[in-house]
């Protein structure tokens, strides 16, 4: 039995490692072929609050990871192109952004997953232009990242029964425990979209509860801040404001989502409405904390004020910032 559950766990991780790597090769070619241009719509296309949130989901969406995006505005701000306002609003569309992963990772491609490898393969071993390449390699991503979902999928049915892994799953189903894994996890893989796939695959095969799931995205959520205070770290003031901002908008978000759901059952209502389809019911909770804590920030007075050095042109470097991994 021990060595079913080890080899269990190593395919859980071997999942893990190939859904991240699959999103890892998506983003490359997205950013190949569209990073800079990302890269000037950050940077442009920020004239106000609703400007700024809109332009932050969708280079989020674009760039499949809220810690580029976020990362990109620390630079921008460290560098005089952003001021500490726009930047709020673009890491509110980026928590935005990033949670239609999830609803892809809800439906089931496990059939088309051979096709999406061969036909992403082709295009890279046949065709000579960098573009047509880097679709290729779009394609062998979607392809590695349904594959590692499928070894999810596989490695929690063979421990679901588990006394061991069933009593880990079941310290997690308060509010302060739950939230509290659900961070430290995508802290340590930098992956909320890994962490809401992994979840997924957990509420599928009936081992987590909704309202387990639920506080563990809001962890998520909270959790995928560390890769911007992180790079913050080497740049200045302006830019770790920007990283506490971030931290404090998920933060304030989950605690108050947390007390809604004492009230009203958000979860539950979630899942009754998906027809209990535990996946859809996960992306789609998600979606709804991002988006309703966007639309309450949004509707906050909040004003601009002049900032000393804004849009000054320090250096170049908020050009030359390399993405980090994804979220």
């Amino acid at each position: 039995m021990f060595f079913v559950v080890l080899i269990s766990f190593i395919s859980l991780g071997s999942g893990v490692a190939l859904f991240m790597f699959g999103m890892l090769l998506v983003k490359y070619s997205l950013e190949k072929n569209y990073g800079d241009k990302m890269k000037d719509i950050l940077s442009k296309f920020t004239g106000n609050r609703f400007l700024s949130t809109l332009t932050g989901a969708f280079v989020t969406f674009a760039l499949q990871s809220s810690s580029a995006s976020s990362v990109l505005t620390a630079a921008f701000v460290d560098s005089g192109y952003l001021t500490l306002y726009k930047a709020f609003w673009i890491i509110v569309g980026a928590n935005a952004g990033t949670t239609f992963t999830g609803l892809l990772t809800a439906v089931d491609f496990s059939n088309y997953t051979g096709i999406l490898l061969v036909i992403g393969i082709i295009i890279i071993s046949v065709c000579k232009k960098q573009r047509n390449i880097n679709k290729g390699v779009l394609l062998s991503g979607l392809g590695m990242m349904f594959t590692g979902l499928t070894f999810m999928g596989n490695a929690v049915n063979g421990v679901k029964e588990h006394k061991i892994f069933i009593s880990i799953l079941s310290s997690c189903s308060s509010p302060v425990t739950g939230i509290l894994s659900g961070a430290l996890v995508t802290a340590v893989i930098q992956s909320s979209s890994a962490v809401t796939a992994v979840l997924q695959s957990l509420a599928g095969e009936g081992l987590i509860g909704i309202r387990q799931a639920f506080y563990m995205i809001l962890g998520a959520n909270i959790g995928t801040c560390a890769t911007c205070a992180i790079a913050s770290m080497g740049l200045s003031g302006g830019a770790k404001k920007v990283s506490l901002m971030h931290i404090m908008y998920n933060l304030s978000g989950s605690v108050l989502f947390v007390f809604l759901s004492s009230f009203i059952p958000v979860p539950e209502i979630v899942e009754g409405f998906c027809g209990n389809n535990m996946k859809l019911s996960i992306a789609l909770i998600n979606i709804i904390f991002n988006v309703c804590t966007a639309v309450a920030a949004l509707s906050l007075p909040i004003k601009e004020k002049n900032e000393p050095g804004a849009y000054k042109k320090k250096s170049k470097s908020c050009l030359q910032v390399n993405l980090p991994v994804i979220e």
